[in-house]
């Protein structure tokens, strides 16, 4: 677990560092490093555990980024088909619905 977590900040510090030297600012820099695993990593680990209880940590990422690929722009588009514009603040709170939306699910799923 210690290793997965030192992992983990590394990448981060060697993103950080590369989006550093370009010319975008700080917060633009943080807002992409922070905003990749947001988009494409959470709502798909979060679903993955409705889905599949026991598979390996691996399995678990790859399918992940899968599922969060898959859902998250279909949902965007759908939001965007009923009247919703794409924008900063709709995009962060439909993934944030859809986050909330699977945890609520898994924990009555797990009472």
């Amino acid at each position: 677990m210690k290793n997965k977590i030192l992992i983990t900040i590394g990448t981060l510090t060697i993103i950080t560092i590369i989006l550093t030297f370009t010319n975008l600012t700080f917060l633009e820099s943080l807002r992409i490093t922070l905003g990749t695993p947001y988009v494409l990593f959470l709502p798909g680990y979060i679903i993955s555990f409705l889905f599949f209880k026991k598979i390996d940590i691996i399995e678990r990422i790859a399918l992940s980024f899968a599922l969060s690929i898959a859902i998250v722009p279909l949902v965007i588009f759908y939001l965007n088909l009923i009247g919703m514009k794409i924008n900063l603040l709709s995009s962060i709170l439909s993934i944030a619905g859809i986050i909330i939306l699977s945890l609520l699910i898994l924990k009555k799923k797990n009472i």
